[in-house]
């Protein structure tokens, strides 16, 4: 998988691996799909309204030429349909029982993995702006932490955020009573 590279600490599990919601990908790659089929439509609007076409164009001299654009137009959507199916896997939140990894991938060769302490945490925020975020059921978590540096963690797209919320701060609340009674640890 994606995370056996992360060296967890010991005695740390992981609790929950979040990905984007699907409505997030599905409208990506329809913009996508539509770059995939404009030739096809102009092709098919030619094809049927050949009036359309001057006469003194002569299109049968430059099909090659035609097929060629169209073939680089087909490589660049496909390249960007890549692109968008990697930003989306490979985004990643680890939640864990003692901190929350953020991966997020920039480019194709380009990804930000920070991570910080459940017991940093100062606040979480959950933003669900719209019907069919509302509908569907994701929206955008904000985790604010203490200290210097990036304190801000944002991801956009989350599926049920709330529950999200949920599992983060019952975390951070079992982690910050470990650590307030280091005692009980050892006794278990």
């Amino acid at each position: 998988m994606l995370f056996e590279k992360i060296e967890l600490e010991n005695e740390e599990h992981i609790i929950s691996t979040i990905r984007k919601h699907w409505f997030i990908i599905f409208s990506d790659l329809f913009g996508t799909f539509t770059m995939v089929l404009a030739p096809i439509f102009v092709i098919f609007l030619l094809a049927v309204f050949p009036q359309i076409i001057p006469e003194s164009l002569h299109l049968q001299s430059h099909l090659p030429l035609i097929a060629f654009v169209i073939s680089i137009w087909l490589l660049f959507s496909l390249l960007a349909g890549f692109m968008v199916w990697t930003h989306y896997y490979l985004d990643l939140w680890i939640v864990t029982d003692h901190r929350i990894i953020v991966i997020d991938q920039v480019r194709f060769f380009n990804r930000k993995v920070s991570s910080f302490r459940l017991e940093r945490l100062q606040d979480t925020k959950v933003v669900v702006d719209g019907v069919i975020p509302t509908f569907l059921n994701f929206g955008t978590l904000h985790a604010h932490t203490a200290g210097t540096g990036e304190e801000n963690f944002t991801i956009n797209g989350l599926p049920d955020p709330r529950g999200i919320q949920a599992t983060i701060q019952k975390a951070t609340d079992a982690r910050l009573r470990s650590l307030s009674n280091p005692a009980q640890n050892y006794s278990n």
